[in-house]
């Protein structure tokens, strides 16, 4: 089989778990014996370039970010931005280059955002391969209308007049990265009957060698972490005032919280600004965004980790990953974690916003050592059950083949 896998962004150039997921896939097909090319965007490159079977040579438009605390007329420069987010026919160009070049079986589309999507939406009309979307996000659901609840910018008009409309999305099937992307898609019109849900995997390092809880627990701080963009839908600001809580109002000063990961500057900002005001800077770091292995590191040293997303997370891969480490998890009772975890058995949820309930979550783990003992445990193994790389690649592989082997023709999902 030879697939060609589209996405806007590929390792080590990544956003979140979406592209190390892509990256593991890929991986994991050419292993089984299939013949996977990669088209990706040059992004964090000075120009285009091949590495093999990966060709960085798609051009990348950011999200444009809107910061209320600049000038209006320093953010004019974000709608051209916003437009060729959009619109980019030399993506279209290159597509179909590739396409004739490599004669792949089947086209494997993971995410197409920034790379001018109404360009290449348009343009899958005429390819005439099989095409399978693997959804790891509400990217369709965004060019529609605002790009979450959450999005500090709401003009659909505008959006409208920048992009005009949304052509119709062609696809033979669609892969979901859990229930929560299925539901959203068979919502906006997609035939649920050909959507099957594959939950993301992880790589089996990341169950080698677990750390030891006496380690841990050998120390009376406790580490709290969080893995993950920093915008406001991932909810960082609720654990902000979680720790307030803990620390200033209640007294436990046993805590420290490391951040992990890159996103919106405004926001940042604004998660700064509350940590002076409350003077507990000295009890938060952040590290950025940091290499895998010493991503592990970071959650080998954790006590706790916490993903307070207050929107509807495709899948959460970092709750996955903590849990393969170990690591009792706290997040949201929405979305795709609220499928990974189950309550009181493997992790623990809160209702999304609910600070108070965040706040007793973690006391109650910070207090009871055989408690997260527990849930560790039960948690690796959930992970090893449901979660790794190598056994769900095998069923992309297998919906891959079927989408070749179909003679269901491709629908165009119109709006």
């Amino acid at each position: 089989m030879r697939i060609l896998l589209l996405s806007n962004l590929y390792p080590p150039h990544v956003l979140g778990g979406a592209e190390i997921v892509a990256r593991d896939y890929a991986v994991q097909l050419a292993t089984l014996g299939h013949e996977v090319t990669v088209l990706t965007s040059f992004y964090g490159l000075s120009k285009p370039e091949q590495d093999g079977h990966i060709l960085r040579t798609l051009h990348y438009t950011p999200a444009a970010h809107v910061d209320r605390g600049r000038p209006l007329w320093q953010q004019l420069g974000l709608l051209s931005d916003y437009y060729r987010y959009f619109h980019h026919p030399a993506s279209v160009r290159e597509l179909r280059r590739v396409i004739a070049e490599t004669r792949p079986d089947v086209l494997y589309i993971w995410e197409i955002t920034g790379l001018g999507m109404n360009s290449l939406l348009h343009a899958l009309h005429d390819i005439p391969i099989p095409i399978v979307f693997h959804l790891e996000s509400y990217w369709l659901q965004y060019a529609l209308t605002a790009e979450t609840e959450q999005t500090r910018l709401r003009t659909k008009q505008l959006k409208k007049l920048l992009i005009g409309n949304v052509p119709a999305l062609h696809y033979t099937s669609i892969i979901a990265a859990s229930e929560a992307v299925k539901q959203e898609y068979a919502a906006a019109g997609c035939d649920p009957s050909r959507i099957e849900v594959i939950y993301n995997g992880i790589d089996a390092r990341f169950l080698d060698t677990p750390r030891s809880s006496s380690e841990i627990d050998g120390s009376d701080e406790i580490r709290l972490i969080y893995v993950g963009r920093l915008c406001d839908e991932k909810g960082v600001h609720i654990t902000l005032k979680a720790l307030d809580t803990l620390v200033n109002e209640r007294g436990r000063r046993n805590f420290h919280l490391d951040i992990f990961g890159e996103g919106d500057e405004a926001y940042v900002k604004e998660l700064h600004a509350f940590l002076n005001e409350k003077r507990l800077g000295k009890r938060v770091t952040f590290h950025g965004k940091v290499p895998q292995e010493q991503l592990i590191r970071a959650y080998d040293q954790s006590t706790i980790m916490l993903i307070p997303s207050i929107w509807k997370e495709p899948f959460g891969l970092v709750v996955a990953e903590g849990m393969a480490r170990g690591l009792p998890v706290i997040t949201s009772n929405l979305g795709g974690p609220a499928e990974i975890v189950t309550p009181g058995v493997d992790g623990l949820l809160t209702e999304p916003g609910d600070v108070q309930a965040v706040v007793a979550s973690i006391t109650q783990l910070a207090d009871n050592a055989a408690l997260r003992a527990r849930l560790a445990h039960a948690a690796r193994a959930t992970v090893q059950e449901r979660f790794m790389i190598e056994k769900n690649a095998r069923r992309v592989e297998a919906h891959l083949q079927r989408a070749i082997q179909s003679e269901t023709k491709p629908v165009a999902l119109t709006f």
